[in-house]
């Protein structure tokens, strides 16, 4: 038995096999550390990365034997599945991650009780009792999505700089992807509950072209924007922009009584 291809074709099968190799029983110490979706991930991604050991195997074995067509057939096999398992992973842990991070609206019925258009709110009332009363699926960016809890018809975005649970306040371009894609699929309205932790992570111009641009997103698919911001928080300067911009409410009634 001697080695049957050039030596250099010889050092790559090695050196690939020692990657895959190290991946595998790097993935394979992970298993179980961490919580769904990202165990369920690793699990797939282990046994692809197992499969395409034995494949590299083979063929580092082949480099010095003439193989068989059994044995060709052994190693199609051990790629073939190594491959569908690596893309399923991918695709499913990003499916999760999406639908946690990027909540679609449920379906529905009604046309529900606002007017397309964009509103600022200063006053502080319980903003809960208000977002029970709309008719149709509402969608909170916020700091704490832990309070719109038990709200059949709400679903929460949170605005985090760490954890994969949430969205950075920094990618003002991915939360207005989520606030486009909610309304698309029917979603009556945005509220954006975390006015003050965009201030503090971008500027004035920056969150307010982000804000004015999901407003332009939410009359043209028929929805509403509500934005809830403290007063103490903003110059003057800042708050005249917002008010030109949104129509300043008394009390979250009245966005509900601007349908016609």
């Amino acid at each position: 038995m001697g080695l049957m291809v050039p030596p250099l074709v010889l050092i790559a099968d090695l050196v690939l096999l020692g990657v895959i190799g190290y991946a595998a029983f790097y993935a394979l110490r992970r298993i179980h550390r961490y919580s769904e979706p990202l165990d369920r991930f690793i699990v797939v991604i282990t046994v692809s990365l197992l499969l395409a050991t034995l494949g590299r195997l083979l063929d580092v074995v082949d480099d010095f034997i003439v193989p068989s067509e059994t044995v060709y057939l052994i190693e199609y096999g051990l790629y073939f599945f190594s491959i569908v398992g690596v893309a399923y992973g991918l695709l499913s842990y990003i499916n999760s991650v999406e639908r946690r991070i990027l909540p679609l609206p449920p379906k529905a019925g009604s046309s529900g009780a606002l007017s397309p258009g964009g509103y600022l709110y200063a006053d502080g009332e319980d903003v809960l009792k208000f977002l029970s009363m709309v008719d149709g699926p509402v969608l909170v960016i916020t700091r704490s999505p832990w309070r719109y809890e038990g709200l059949g018809n709400v679903r929460t975005i949170w605005v985090t700089p760490v954890g994969e649970g949430g969205i950075s306040p920094t990618r003002l371009h991915v939360l207005l992807e989520a606030a486009v894609e909610f309304m698309r699929g029917g979603g009556r309205l945005i509220v954006v509950d975390c006015f003050e932790v965009l201030m503090l992570y971008n500027d004035f111009s920056a969150v307010f072209r982000f804000l004015s641009t999901m407003k332009d997103y939410a009359v043209s698919s028929g929805s509403a924007l509500l934005l809830l911001v403290d007063r103490d928080a903003l110059e003057e300067k800042e708050l005249r922009l917002l008010e030109r911009e949104f129509v300043p409410v008394k009390g979250l009634d009245e966005v509900l009584r601007t349908s016609s």
